[in-house]
């Protein structure tokens, strides 16, 4: 292996980010206790470094690690939470369009219910006033034929007292 590329693949090792799964090399990764006073934590180590000391292979502190796991998981919830704000937003947006549409639907429905009222109260005002002009008719119809009835009864009442009179004065 070329140093130039050596060289980048332990840049790539060193850039790693969160708890690493395997080496750059790929081989898998131990975690180790460090054996000195001064610092004991642990670490992770490729497996391949532990064999030959002389090549640049993954080496990373278990707190380390950690941390940026947690700075990874914050990161992401952060975005999480940024996504809901402009969702929660959206959804507003469309909650509130929604409304006016069904206020404005509301308001239509509204007006045409008094339309039809309006409509309703003409036909019913129409149409007593033609049952009201139907029954005066057929009242005034019978109050005639009665009246016509009680003048021809007096009429003959009267032309056959005459006729009695008549015969009687004969």
């Amino acid at each position: 292996m070329s140093s130039s590329s050596s060289s980048t693949s332990v840049k790539e090792a060193e850039n790693r980010y969160g708890v690493p799964n395997r080496c750059w090399c790929g081989k898998g990764l131990d975690t180790w206790v460090s054996e000195t006073k001064e610092n004991p934590t642990r670490f992770y180590r490729c497996k391949i470094a532990l064999q030959n000391k002389s090549e640049t292979h993954l080496f990373k502190w278990v707190d380390e690690a950690l941390l940026d796991e947690i700075r990874i998981v914050d990161a992401k919830r952060v975005d999480l939470l940024h996504e809901l704000q402009a969702l929660t937003g959206k959804v507003n947006v469309e909650l509130e369009s929604h409304r006016l549409w069904l206020v404005g639907r509301a308001e239509e429905m509204r007006n045409e219910i008094n339309e039809n009222m309006v409509q309703l109260t003409k036909a019913i005002d129409e149409s007593t006033s033609l049952m009201k002009a139907q029954i005066d008719a057929k009242v005034k119809t019978h109050t005639n034929s009665k009246w016509s009835i009680n003048q021809t009864a007096a009429a003959m009442a009267m032309i056959g007292a005459i006729t009695y009179l008549y015969w009687k004065l004969l």
